[in-house]
C-alpha cells in the first residue's frame, strides 16, 4: 500500500460517505490566522467541526458509557477501511483538520500505548511518504485512549516540520548514523531524531521515551506526542514531551474559558480553535501561557537534554 491508495480511498469516500463529504467540504470555509514568534510561527484554524474531539471526555466512566468509534462494528456503514497488514486498518477521518486526514486504528480493541508499535510507525512513514504519521498519547490528546490508532496527514502542513531544520535546532548528540537534537525557545520542548538506520532509530527513540519516563511523573506511559516522516533515505522522529493534557483555562467557566485541548496538530504549531472567540483571542502571550502549562518545565527540559547528550546507542 502507498500514498496513491489513500487518494483512491478518499475519492471513493467522497462519493459514498455523506458525513465525510460534508465535513471535508466545510474545510474550504475554515478561517486561518498566524501568530508570529522569533524564528517560528503558530497557525490557528477556526474549525467548529472539531468540537467533539476538543471537548471529548476520556475518563474511565465516560469511555465505558460510549461505543468505541474506532471499532468497525460501531463505524458508520458508509465508512470504508483498508487492511494494512494484519494489525491495522486505514480509514478516512470523517472529522478532519487537514484536506486529507486518515486514521490507522488497530483491528483489535486495545489501549493507546506505544510500546511495541514504533516499528509500525516507521513502516507507515516509509509506505506513505507524502504523509506525516503521528501518535497522540493516551493522556496527551487522544480522544480515543481506549483504542490504539495512528493518524496520517499531508507532509509540511504543520509548522513543526519546517522548523526542525531551522535556526532553533540545537544538536544534543550525534554518531556516524544518527543525530539527536532539540528546538530551543519554542514554547514547548521538542526533540528531533534522525537516521537512515531503522534499527538504530528505533533504539534511539525507545531510549528517549525511557528518559521521559524517568524525568516526568506519569501513570501509564510517559506523556508525549510523536511524529515520524521519511524523506530520501532518512526518517525523522519528533518527540514532544508533556506533563499535562489541558491547561487550567480549559476547565474555567464563562469568558475565562479557553477550549485549548492540544494534541499532535496543536503541539506541531497548528492550533485548532472550535470556537470563534478562542480563534480571535490567541496572542503570543496567551499561547506562551497555554503551551507552558502542558509541555515539560524548563528544568525538566534541561534534564531530558542532559540525558540525551549522555546516550550511547551505537
Amino acid at each position: 500500500m502507498e500514498s496513491k491508495d489513500l487518494e483512491e480511498l478518499y475519492v471513493r469516500q467522497m462519493a459514498d460517505f455523506p458525513l465525510a463529504r460534508a465535513n471535508y467540504g466545510a474545510l474550504a470555509e475554515v478561517c486561518w490566522r498566524e501568530v508570529r514568534f522569533p524564528g517560528f510561527r503558530v497557525r490557528v484554524q477556526y474549525n467548529p467541526g472539531r468540537m467533539v474531539s476538543t471537548a471529548a471526555k476520556t475518563d474511565r466512566e465516560s469511555l465505558q458509557r460510549r461505543a468505541c468509534f474506532l471499532c468497525p462494528a460501531n463505524m458508520p456503514a458508509e465508512q470504508e477501511g483498508l487492511a494494512y497488514g494484519e494489525r491495522y486498518r486505514v480509514c478516512l477521518n470523517p472529522y478532519p483538520i487537514f484536506t486529507r486526514h486518515f486514521t490507522v486504528p488497530s483491528v483489535a480493541h486495545e489501549p493507546q500505548r506505544m510500546a511495541g508499535r514504533l516499528a509500525d510507525m516507521l513502516a507507515l512513514a516509509e509506505n506513505f511518504r507524502a504523509y506525516t504519521v503521528f501518535y497522540n498519547g493516551p493522556a496527551s490528546g487522544a480522544s480515543a485512549p481506549d483504542h490504539f490508532h495512528f493518524q496520517l496527514v499531508p507532509r509540511r502542513v504543520m509548522p513543526l516540520e519546517e522548523e526542525t531544520g531551522g535556526t532553533l535546532r540545537e544538536t544534543l548528540a550525534e554518531g556516524r548514523e544518527y543525530t539527536a537534537g532539540r528546538l530551543r525557545d519554542y514554547l514547548r520542548e521538542a526533540l528531533v531524531l534522525e537516521s537512515a538506520d531503522r534499527g538504530l532509530l528505533l533504539r534511539l527513540t525507545e531510549e528517549v521515551i525511557a528518559i521521559l519516563g524517568e524525568v516526568v511523573e506519569h501513570e501509564e506511559e510517559p506523556r508525549f506526542n510523536l511524529f515520524a516522516w521519511r524523506e530520501g533515505e532518512r526518517w525523522t522522529v519528533c518527540v514532544l514531551p508533556r506533563r499535562r493534557w489541558r491547561p487550567r483555562q480549559f476547565f474555567l467557566e464563562g469568558e475565562e474559558r479557553v477550549m485549548f485541548s492540544p494534541g499532535c496538530a496543536d503541539m506541531a504549531g497548528l492550533v485548532i480553535a472550535p470556537r470563534r472567540e478562542d480563534f480571535e483571542r490567541y496572542t503570543p502571550e496567551l499561547l506562551e501561557d497555554l503551551f507552558g502549562q502542558v509541555t515539560v518545565t524548563p528544568a525538566q527540559g534541561e534534564e531530558i537534554a542532559r540525558r540525551v547528550r549522555a546516550m550511547n546507542v551505537g
